[in-house]
């Protein structure tokens, strides 16, 4: 024993070699020394010899990090050792926490599917302790763990003969780690079964959409909803979970409740369930009923069936308990977000694939019913309306992401309808992938949800919690078992530093902002622009039918069409490689430098996909064509890139909206957005050869329109007048761009252009036979690659300083944004 090291062996199962070296060494020295000629003397390969001899190892560097994932805490390591050494008779190996999932790994080698070797664990986890036996039947099929000295004994454990007597020897030389006033029981062990899971059957998981739910965000959430809910849950209605999971969820309220029902799909669920209630005397005293019956050997689908028959499957099920269904239910659930369109061939394997029933899309409409938790929420409506025409009034308690709340557009016609039912009371954001074994960073919400039909009822206004500040280690330092008042208290002011954010469209969609256009003799709000198009019957049978260069395997990689082989305008790829188009229906293409193309996402989780090119993007293309577009794009291209990571999480499903300026601020802000485009461009001088990628295609030359010193591209004829005297920022950063453009042509154009440049492999010049070269008003991009292939040190520092104004000029858009504007306020 030593600081943060704790090692226990039986000296009978030392290496030979260790004993030796102990006997050998000088007594007379310190035990420090000792130590370090010993470890000197010894190998690698002794050293980790010596370590899996221990039936007990802790080293500081256990103790380093998540104590819910791999480290370990040193209070619950103390009540481990304090087994160890209560039981010095036994050798038997500990399962604890840090290493059950390791031991389950090698349990699978005893059953034919992962998912039963699962099962084997929770099985037998509650029965096996210390003084654990492994029981056979007659007929050596079976086995049973006696524990607790011979007082309890588990379900049976069927497997195959041949593998019986391995898995004797597996359960008699280990044992659980549980509890012995360290507070960790047997529960722990089933809070994490979606992790055991996705370690030993992730396809499995991923295809059922299972998550891990932290257990100790279950037990805020069901402290929320009992402090803010208006009724008595724990009197007034029964607790409903269809879709169950590991039982995180349910298993965490400790309320007082009447009964509760837990049911599931995947009958491998619904046993561990079962398993992890048996085992707890809350669970046992208050009540509960797992429909269907775990001997049935069959889950209840929640989707396939209309909202009465769910229903009766349940009163059902609880007559057989002689208990009525005569409470409003309250749902509490956690439900699957897989969009059932994704991966069918694994969801058919892994029985992840059901039809949903008919009743469920006429509430959501077919593509929002593919959302699974969209799907949930319609049969709890479905199920709603038949209590109600009992006189009983469910509540909804579910997590869910954020895009029904606001609502995005797929879900507006759902919405219509479910605010007409159910009032919305109170919620909470958080966020995903801190509490929940997901992938991606994104605003998850819990809400609290009243049933009163109102065929008049306004539209729900959704306020919550922003809680997204919140992490594991908030909650994990909570003692749940404190009282009620205590906990009120602490959570309380907890809640108080957080703000509320609505969650609705009332912040309007900056799109709004671009300006009416003419297309087909009328006056549109100007569209998109996207590249790709559908195939022509007389291209049907042709290999080239796109506009790239006839070089560019695109022609082959990408399916739909983009461009058109003959197209006497350009527009570029992500990669700023040409493609050849034809003029589009607003007329908005031209040969010359007087218009500027973004591309620009309407969402902020697609902020950092903007980017300003010399001819219109693949997708999601916008032109600046005069002052006004060129006020619309610039503004909206600057605040992407100004909030690009660096929002708040809840806008992460959002629109982009306008900022509100006062008018007196218009002239600066729209300074700064000009002057952050003209050094943030991606702009280019090229040529797109004749008879490419067909014979007769014309040559067609692309000069930069944002080029300062050109007095024929938009920037000099539309903008630069633009940019405010007031505005040093915007100011100075356009005269470095002047200032470097003045310095390129001056030492290296010399008005001429430069041919052999050493860009003959960049996309935009790699397909041509012609020599790449550059111009007086190449643009940024470039006359900077120029520089970084050639290393030419005074060119870069000219960059160099554009930067440092640049990330001025960002930061100072940010500010105005965030500080002057109030934009998330």
């Amino acid at each position: 024993m030593a600081h943060k090291f704790v090692a226990i062996w039986k000296l009978g199962t030392l290496p030979e070699f260790a004993v030796i070296q102990s006997k050998t060494a000088d007594a007379t020295k310190a035990p420090n020394i000792i130590g370090k000629e010993n470890a000197r003397k010894t190998s690698a390969a002794n050293k980790k010899e010596i370590k899996d001899a221990a039936i007990y190892w802790l080293s500081p560097r256990d103790l380093d990090g998540d104590i819910f994932v791999d480290a370990k805490n040193l209070t619950t390591e103390s009540f481990a050792v304090l087994k160890i050494l209560n039981n010095l008779d036994s050798d038997r190996i500990q399962i604890n926490p840090h290493n059950f999932i390791n031991e389950i790994e090698q349990l699978k080698s005893y059953f034919d599917t992962p998912i039963d070797a699962v099962h084997a664990f929770y099985t037998m986890v509650a029965y096996w302790d210390i003084t654990s036996k492994a029981s056979v039947n007659e007929a050596g099929d079976e086995i049973r763990v006696i524990g607790f000295n011979g007082n309890k004994f588990s379900d049976p454990i069927n497997l195959h003969p041949h593998k019986v007597n391995d898995l004797v020897r597996f359960i008699n030389t280990k044992y659980i780690f549980t509890n012995e006033g360290s507070g960790l029981t047997v529960d722990h062990y089933f809070s994490r079964f979606d992790e055991v899971m996705a370690k030993i059957d992730p396809e499995y998981v991923k295809q059922h959409g299972i998550f891990f739910t932290d257990s100790n965000l279950s037990k805020f959430a069901l402290w929320y909803a009992k402090y803010h809910f208006p009724g008595n849950i724990n009197e007034n209605y029964i607790v409903f979970d269809p879709a169950g999971g590991s039982g995180n969820l349910v298993s965490s309220w400790r309320g007082k409740l009447k009964h509760k029902i837990v049911s599931e799909l995947q009958p491998d669920l619904l046993r561990t369930i079962e398993r992890r209630m048996k085992v707890d005397p809350f669970h046992i005293e208050t009540g509960f009923t797992i429909v269907p019956k775990t001997s049935e050997n069959k889950g209840l689908n929640f989707l396939d069936r209309s909202g009465a028959e769910y229903l009766s499957e349940l009163k059902k099920e609880l007559s057989l308990k002689n208990i009525k269904l005569d409470k409003p239910i309250a749902f509490l659930l956690n439900p699957p977000y897989k969009n059932t369109d994704e991966n069918v061939k694994e969801r058919e394997k892994t029985e992840a694939a059901y039809e949903i029933h008919p009743s469920i899309y006429e509430l959501t409409g077919e593509d929002a019913g593919k959302e699974r938790y969209l799907a949930f929420l319609g049969q709890i409506l479905n199920i709603a309306k038949e209590q109600e025409k009992e006189g009983l009034h469910p509540v909804v308690l579910i997590f869910t992401p954020t895009s029904w709340l606001i609502p995005r557009p797929t879900y507006v016609e759902f919405r219509n309808v479910w605010d007409k039912y159910f009032r919305f009371h109170s919620g909470f954001l958080t966020t995903s992938n801190e509490f929940f074994k997901i992938e991606g960073r994104w605003p998850l919400a819990f809400t609290i949800w009243n049933y009163e039909h109102n065929e008049k009822a306004k539209p729900n206004i959704v306020k919550v919690h922003d809680l997204t500040h919140f992490s594991h280690s908030d909650l994990d330092r909570i003692t749940w078992t404190q009282t009620d008042e205590v906990l009120d208290i602490l959570l309380n002011k907890m809640l108080k530093k957080s703000r509320k954010v609505r969650m609705d469209n009332s912040r309007g969609d900056i799109r709004e902002n671009l300006p009416l256009i003419i297309r087909d003799g009328k006056n549109v709000r100007q569209p998109r622009l996207n590249l790709y198009r559908n195939k022509t019957k007389d291209e049907e049978g042709h290999k080239v039918v796109s506009g790239f260069p006839l070089d560019d395997d695109r022609h082959q990689r990408i399916k739909a069409p983009h461009g058109f082989v003959d197209g006497s305008f350009i527009g570029f790829m992500d990669d700023n490689t040409p493609v050849r188009l034809r003029q589009e229906p607003c007329k908005r293409l031209s040969n010359y430098p007087d218009r500027v193309w973004l591309q620009l996402r309407p969402t902020f989780i697609d902020t950092n996909l903007t980017k300003v090119q010399t001819g219109p993007q693949d997708k999601y293309a916008y032109s600046a064509y005069d002052l006004q577009s060129g006020k619309a794009t610039m503004s909206w291209f600057a605040i992407t890139k100004a909030l690009n990571g660096n929002y708040p999480l809840w806008v992460n499903q959002y629109d982009i909206w306008a900022p509100t300026i006062k008018p007196e601020q218009e002239k600066y802000w729209y300074s700064l957005c000009f002057a952050f485009v003209l050094a943030e461009n991606r702009c280019v001088v090229t040529k797109f050869e004749k008879d490419n990628p067909v014979k007769g295609a014309l040559e067609v030359f692309v000069d930069n329109p944002l080029c300062p010193t050109n007095p024929e591209s938009f920037w000099s004829k539309t903008l630069d007048k633009e940019i405010a005297i007031n505005c040093d920022t915007a100011k100075q950063l356009v005269d470095k761009v002047k200032e470097l453009y003045k310095f390129w042509n001056t030492k290296y154009c010399k008005g001429q252009w430069m041919s052999n440049v050493g860009l003959h492999n960049e996309p935009y010049f790699k397909y041509f036979n012609y020599a790449d070269f550059l111009t007086p008003h190449s643009g940024l991009v470039q006359i900077r690659k120029y520089a970084e292939k050639g290393g030419i040190a005074d060119l870069l520092e000219k960059f160099d300083e554009v930067s440092v104004f640049t990330k001025k000029a960002k930061e100072e858009i940010h500010r105005l944004l965030v500080d002057e504007f109030k934009y998330f306020d």
